[in-house]
């Protein structure tokens, strides 16, 4: 069994947007629901037109990890980043507050609260460590994730999950990401198990799901309510962690 990571077994997304806004108490006068949609939109403006941008599409990095990560440990091709990000925070923040009327000089100490906000550790999905307990009972359980190294490692570490996976693959270590057969490839020859035996488990529909799907493999879709963008005999639906079934 493969098993995604980000909005599969811990909040991710709602969890970076949810301390983008808190850091609008630092500063009077923005507005605190929508700050997260006005600092997101300065961090892709510069994600996007940086060198790495392309990179960053087939790794699967989000601009709002790149606000955060350090990017240690990360593929050769990628040494660089860790130079250029202090750089992109620290504009991105400064965008965002001149983007509201705000005074810029505060883009410190705003980066400085998002980035221990996101180091205290995100949310557990309910049912996601009871999920990864059934199954590494009864079988080799691998890890497939897209992001920096050191933010999924620390992610993994935080959520008690690591002693109970036989094999780890993160694409800013590989410098290949899901939806890339080589991603699913990799865990696939770590825990010797042939295409057609395994199944994958991830919310993204491309990336794990579709991605699975042309790497061989079987997919379970974790939906959290939403519709099936497409029916197919090779996919189970699942609302939540705590809704997968044993293979």
């Amino acid at each position: 069994m493969l098993l995604d990571l980000d909005d599969t077994l811990i909040e991710e997304e709602g969890h970076a947007r949810t301390q983008l806004r808190n850091t609008a108490d630092l500063v009077d006068g923005i507005e605190h629901d929508t700050w997260d949609e006005v600092v997101i939109a300065s961090a892709r403006s510069l994600w996007h037109a940086s060198q790495y941008a392309p990179d960053f599409a087939k790794l699967g990095f989000a601009s709002w990890e790149g606000l955060w990560a350090t990017f240690e440990g990360v593929h050769p091709r990628l040494q660089g980043l860790a130079s250029w990000v202090s750089t992109y925070r620290a504009e991105t923040w400064r965008c965002a507050l001149r983007a509201v009327g705000q005074d810029p000089s505060a883009a410190e100490t705003l980066s400085e609260r998002y980035v221990a906000g996101q180091r205290s550790g995100h949310p557990v999905l309910p049912g996601a460590l009871e999920l990864v307990g059934r199954l590494t009972a009864a079988l080799p359980v691998a890890l497939v994730t897209n992001g920096p190294p050191d933010i999924q490692r620390l992610k993994i570490e935080q959520a008690g999950i690591g002693p109970h996976l036989s094999a780890v693959v993160i694409s800013g270590e590989t410098g290949f990401g899901k939806p890339d057969p080589a991603s699913f490839g990799a865990a696939l020859e770590i825990l010797d198990v042939a295409p057609e035996h395994a199944v994958m488990v991830g919310d993204n529909w491309e990336r794990d799901v579709t991605g699975a799907l042309e790497a061989g493999m079987r997919a379970v879709w974790i939906s959290h309510g939403r519709p099936v963008p497409s029916a197919d005999a090779r996919v189970a639906v699942a609302n939540g962690p705590r809704d997968v079934a044993l293979p």
